[in-house]
């Protein structure tokens, strides 16, 4: 018992050590030995494996510090990358794509903005090369209309986005083996009032309608549910851009995105500021 309290505590502290490292990471330094006038990097393995590990480099904080430390490193990146946009286009893309896997829709809203650009200093054509690598995005920011979608549930419901009359409607991207998904679903089930104030619309990622009906019924879940057997290639998960379980979307009356909780703590925090 000595041994297992003694091994627990190592784990513990070591924990501790790696937060305090992460609150002690400097962007600055970290990237000072990055030539970005080079444009090889966006074809070298080293700067895609430093890029993926600047990624991770807060992942020990909570998620308020990992967004705030994040935006600020992301901007001594795109700083530092301004100098030559091609590999300014290449670190727009890598976070793009990093941050949406990881549901820091915080941080990918913030990357839509062009971080560290001022007006005037990019021609036409980079301007365009770059809304063509952020329009996917772009279509699914807070504030943008949320794209239609027409459909029949898993039990036979024809089910029109746009002719919903709901105040509130949660859009949930989920995988019927993701645990995670099950216990955000169980939480919007048990904490909101889906028969009036809320209406639930899924899409799921399973091996077959059978298991989707089944994990549905089994959770006790009402709203309106899709599978499609094209899974990540069907056109709710590539219109809504989805590259990770669980994404959700809240949507107000008129179909704008208002939020992309990460999880149950952040739709309820978010709730309870617009009551």
């Amino acid at each position: 018992m000595k041994q297992i309290k003694k091994s627990i505590l190592s784990v513990l502290f070591l924990l501790v050590l790696v937060g305090l490292k992460a609150q002690d990471f400097s962007p600055e330094t970290y990237w000072q030995d990055v030539d970005f006038n080079d444009t090889a990097l966006v074809s070298s393995s080293q700067f895609s494996k430093k890029m993926v590990d600047f990624l991770y480099q807060y992942s020990c904080c909570d998620e308020k510090s990992f967004d705030s430390l994040s935006i600020a490193g992301v901007g001594v990146i795109l700083g530092k990358a301004k100098v030559n946009m091609r590999v300014y286009e290449y670190a727009i893309d890598f976070l793009l794509n990093g941050y949406n896997a990881m549901g820091k829709s915080q941080i990918v809203d913030y990357l839509l903005t062009y971080p560290m650009l001022f007006e005037g200093e990019i021609s036409v054509a980079e301007g365009l090369r770059l809304d063509s690598i952020t329009e996917p995005y772009q279509k699914v920011k807070v504030g943008e209309k949320a794209p239609d979608f027409s459909g029949i549930t898993i039990d036979g419901k024809p089910y029109h986005l746009y002719d919903s009359e709901a105040k509130n409607i949660i859009v949930f991207f989920w995988s019927a083996d993701c645990e995670y998904c099950h216990d955000f679903l169980t939480d919007i089930r048990k904490k909101l009032d889906l028969k009036s104030d809320y209406e639930l619309v899924t899409f799921a990622l399973a091996d077959d309608v059978e298991e989707v009906q089944a994990t549905v019924k089994k959770m006790r879940l009402s709203g309106y549910h899709f599978y499609d057997e094209q899974r990540w290639e069907s056109k709710p998960f590539l219109d809504y851009h989805i590259t990770s379980t669980p994404t959700v979307f809240l949507l107000d009356q008129e179909k704008t995105i208002v939020c992309k909780p990460y999880d149950w703590y952040e739709l309820k925090l978010y709730i309870n500021r617009n009551k």
